[in-house]
């Protein structure tokens, strides 16, 4: 009988611990939704990008996805609740810091939102230097957040 105790009591503890590193219900889609958010994201910048290369850049198309780009950016820091990280087992480039250093992940977000921003501002002007000048900024921020709070592809 004290086998079957202890048994039973190693199983609940087992248990107990396999349900506690599940993630939570919503991390999946989550992460998921995150994931598709920044594809769409990447495409807008590539599709500004192209724009800015062509010779003669097509201004409505370059502000429908700066636009976007500005729209999103408000959101980026609410993809990531706790229980979203690398600690649920699902594939996510998320790295730890985004919630260890979270005041730096937050600093990086706002650079992000100020530039999108400024981005937008510029392409509703149609002017396509100051389109020019502003969307490098774009892409420093993305890559600094990055830097620090993605992980590798594997």
């Amino acid at each position: 009988m004290k086998k079957l105790v202890l048994v039973t009591a190693a199983v609940a503890a087992f248990c107990g611990v396999a349900y506690a590193q599940r993630p939570a219900p919503n991390a999946a889609q989550t992460i998921q939704s995150r994931q598709a958010s920044y594809k769409q994201m990447a495409a807008a910048q590539k599709a500004i990008g192209d724009q800015l290369r062509a010779g003669s850049p097509d201004i409505a198309q370059i502000r429908q996805r700066a636009a976007f780009l500005a729209d999103r950016s408000v959101h980026v820091l609410r993809w990531f609740p706790r229980g979203t990280g690398p600690e649920t087992g699902i594939r996510t480039r998320a790295k730890s810091e985004i919630w260890s250093d979270g005041a730096g992940f937050q600093r990086a977000g706002a650079n992000f939102v100020v530039a999108a921003r400024a981005l937008n501002r510029a392409a509703a002007s149609g002017d396509i230097a100051r389109i020019r000048a502003a969307f490098p900024a774009v892409g420093r921020t993305c890559g600094a957040c990055h830097d620090g709070y993605r992980a590798p592809a594997q």
